[in-house]
């Protein structure tokens, strides 16, 4: 009897596996009707939420284009797929300027990340011409378009070498600042991922790029400040993206703010970035990057003055831990508005050496500036204060008597 149940326990058993497999075969995407095979429309652009049709999708059949999934695979779909692609209209596939957000891109120092070469996705490319090629283009009407979009469209396909060709033949004068194309915010479709991140000697550092749509900044494309990340082989200025994009922001701001710029470059951080020492300050490493606030507010306003320890104290730990004298440095820590930040002594794009004639902290020059909320200030009130500022917690451990205090008081 025992034997007899343990059978039927397996029959049974088997029968319901059996039963299993069925059921997946015959509702599998191969064997039901869409109806029965709902596409969630909008969903989120991930794996999960595609995989469910095309788990084993390798070859697009297309008679305009070479492409296969299975060498894009590497990528997240939200890479090209920015969009939820299947509408009620129909199945978008991804615009061009997707795959210029890749193709074609010198990724700094990883060099060509992929091939730009048309032909290799596009035997035909007769019909590639872009609606804003008329027929009559090489007339008057492709001189609007191109000053519009000369490095977001033109330059796609464009040089300026081949543009010339036609202008000088016809005797046309004309000048571009760039020809570099910019292909946007493309980059965000990579580093736009949270999960987006590499592996580095401090452990997992994260690609994710947030913050730019509340920037100063949100306004500019990625290509505009990070100038060695293009689509040329232009070498760039030096072999750290870092110090690249501060080039950038004087380039950008040199015509509204030629004095920053100029007294950046006279001062002990532009000097040093001069000679080679990329250790240095650059803009981006006061005012930081893809966060940088505008200051048209109160808050934000508030926000730099109290920004000391995140623009200086990364380079300068040891004078913002001994920034600590009762009238300045322990009052701006606790938060008092009219407590000197460390540029309202020191300066901030003219920073200079103290020992340095022109800096604000030479003892002549200090006078004036300590003057401000110092009336009466004169060279004897310098040389007394200026080694407290920085200094209190020396003066203190070198004093006996405060000394023994601190130790009946148990501190040391």
């Amino acid at each position: 009897m025992t034997y007899r149940f343990g059978a039927w326990t397996g029959i049974l058993a088997f029968a319901a596996a059996l039963t299993g497999v069925l059921v997946l075969v015959l509702t599998s995407p191969s064997s039901v009707g869409a109806e029965e095979n709902a596409i969630q429309a909008g969903a989120p652009v991930f794996a999960s939420t595609c995989k469910v049709c095309h788990g084993r999708i390798a070859e697009v059949d297309s008679d305009i284009v070479d492409f296969r999934h299975a060498t894009h695979m590497w990528a997240a779909c939200s890479s090209c797929h920015v969009r939820f692609p299947h509408t009620p209209a129909g199945t978008e596939t991804p615009d061009m300027l997707e795959c210029w957000a890749c193709h074609g891109l010198r990724h700094g120092p990883m060099g060509l990340i992929a091939g730009e070469a048309c032909e290799k996705c596009h035997a035909d490319r007769t019909g590639l011409r872009p609606e804003s090629h008329t027929p009559d283009w090489a007339e008057t009407p492709h001189v609007e378009p191109a000053e519009e979009r000369l490095r977001t469209e033109c330059a796609m396909c464009h040089t300026h070498a081949q543009c010339d060709v036609c202008h000088d033949e016809l005797g046309v004068q004309w000048r571009s600042m760039s020809f570099t194309f910019d292909v946007g915010n493309g980059c965000l479709s990579c580093h736009g991922n949270p999960d987006l991140a590499k592996a580095s000697r401090n452990g997992t550092e994260s690609l994710y790029v947030t913050g730019i749509e509340h920037s100063a900044h949100r306004d500019n494309t990625c290509g505009e400040c990070h100038v060695d990340f293009n689509y040329t082989d232009t070498q760039p200025a030096t072999p750290l993206w870092r110090i690249n994009v501060g080039f950038a922001c004087a380039a950008c701001h040199l015509e509204d703010h030629a004095d920053i710029v100029a007294e950046y470059d006279e001062s002990l951080h532009g000097r040093l970035i001069a000679e080679g020492d990329y250790t240095s300050a650059t803009c981006s490493s006061c005012h930081g990057g893809h966060d940088i606030s505008r200051l048209d507010t109160d808050r934000a306003r508030r926000d730099l003055h109290f920004a000391s320890e995140e623009m200086c104290a990364e380079c300068h730990r040891v004078e913002w831990d001994t920034y600590d004298d009762y009238y300045h440095g322990r009052a701006y820590k606790r938060g008092a508005p009219d407590a000197p930040a460390c540029w309202d002594c020191h300066g901030s794009h003219e920073v200079r050496e103290v020992a340095d004639p022109d800096s604000m902290m030479y003892v002549t020059n200090a006078i004036a500036v300590c003057g401000d909320c110092h009336p009466g200030s004169d060279e004897s009130f310098i040389e007394q204060s200026a080694d407290l500022i920085h200094g209190r917690s020396a003066a203190r451990d070198g004093n006996p008597v405060l000394r023994w205090w601190r130790s009946m008081r148990g501190r040391g």
